[in-house]
């Protein structure tokens, strides 16, 4: 299997701050970029396990953030897209967004205020569900008993894939 990726299309780099020491910690590749056609293409390996974190303006939404939702959900739908707004919006606007994001092909929506650990745990558990969905089960089971990595104490990932739907 090849090294699951975190991809981020954002304007600041506040995101991927957030997770570099889990994608560290997890030996997932955080790949940056500055384009919407580089995200796109990035996200278009059907057997690379892939999450796209795309930075969006609710208050001035620009074409390109929406039109890379569809793309790579459209090309690639085993990926798993969250929205993040960059900006504080009401709780009603904040519901018509989600919707709309949700019809694109997003699994996640966010709004501030945003923490580090919901981020890390939203992206964790997506990558889990994402390795499980591309690679099968078996690329996420416990390592053989006698194993070395079988010692490591857990990385303590929430398992998103596991929890009932509502």
């Amino acid at each position: 299997m090849r090294t699951p990726q975190i991809v981020i299309w954002e304007s600041d780099g506040w995101l991927a701050r957030q997770l570099r020491e889990l994608a560290a910690e997890q030996r997932w590749l955080v790949r940056g970029v500055r384009s919407a056609e580089r995200a796109s293409q990035l996200c278009r390996h059907l057997q690379l396990p892939t999450v796209l974190l795309v930075q969006f303006d609710p208050v001035q939404p620009t074409l390109p953030s929406i039109e890379l939702i569809a793309a790579v959900h459209r090309h690639n739908p085993d990926a798993a897209i969250v929205a993040v707004a960059d900006l504080k919006v009401p709780d009603t606007e904040q519901l018509a967004w989600t919707a709309a994001l949700f019809d694109l092909g997003v699994r996640y929506a966010l709004f501030p205020p945003l923490t580090r650990p919901v981020v890390e745990d939203l992206v964790s558990g997506l990558m889990l569900a994402t390795i499980r969905r591309v690679c099968g089960t078996a690329a996420t089971e416990a390592p053989p008993a006698g194993s070395e990595l079988a010692q490591r104490p857990p990385e303590g990932i929430i398992d998103l894939a596991a929890e009932d739907p509502l």
